[in-house]
């Protein structure tokens, strides 16, 4: 079966140029041998933020401790680097990220159950959940980080507009029983960009080209 991730399917949305939608695919049947994730040391810092009343200590201590830390190979001095630039932009925006009716955030988990769409399976991966109940009614949302510095590699905005509509169609499948996802808490987050894109309200048009998307996919898989 087909698969790809959420990013690049969204980045295969938006790109006009034939060739870079052949080589996203390319790179997804034929992924390169594992690599350390960059901004990895970002994600316990970010837990510890959202999860505990968005205490501002656990980043400005992440982040002294990524500068201070000089040790491994250019390669991790850098990353950590540029993990404490992230942790500093997250707390500038940190404001746009829900916070209103008591919202709850809980860290997504790494095994998330994949959205499969069109003989496509799409890994959706929420970084975080968010819950939140209103005049009785229980909500839900879904949270996705992008750390991106290269502004030619971000997603564009309609770009997070289809990741964040995949978020909410992931919950409409895979999210808990009793519960309704608000358009508005499902959010791809550019960090550096300070941007924030959210669900719309009507995901039709999106969910119509999203289900085109995947049809030419699962065509040109055994083809690759």
């Amino acid at each position: 079966m087909a698969k790809i991730s959420v990013n690049k399917l969204a980045e295969l949305l938006v790109s006009a140029n034939p060739a870079r939608r052949r080589r996203i695919l390319q790179d997804q049947k034929y992924p390169n041998a594992p690599i350390v994730a960059r901004y990895r040391l970002a994600h316990d810092p970010i837990n510890q933020f959202l999860t505990n009343g968005r205490n501002e200590a656990a980043l400005q201590t992440a982040i002294k401790k990524l500068r201070d830390d000089k040790s491994g190979t250019e390669w991790a001095i850098d990353d950590r680097w540029n993990t404490a630039d992230a942790l500093e932009k997250l707390l500038e925006m940190s404001d746009l990220l829900p916070s209103q009716d008591g919202v709850e955030y809980q860290q997504g988990e790494q095994n998330a159950a994949k959205l499969a769409i069109a003989g496509v399976d799409i890994s959706i991966r929420p970084d975080f959940l968010l819950s939140y109940e209103k005049r009785g009614k229980k909500y839900t949302g879904a949270l996705k980080f992008h750390f991106i510095k290269n502004p030619d590699s971000a997603l564009t905005k309609s770009g997070s507009e289809y990741v964040s509509t995949l978020l909410r169609h992931w919950l409409e499948i895979h999210g808990p029983d009793g519960t309704e996802p608000s358009h508005a808490h499902c959010l791809c987050v550019d960090v550096f960009r300070n941007a924030t894109v959210s669900a719309p309200k009507s995901t039709t048009k999106r969910m119509t080209e999203i289900t085109a998307a995947c049809e030419e996919i699962a065509a040109r898989w055994p083809q690759l």
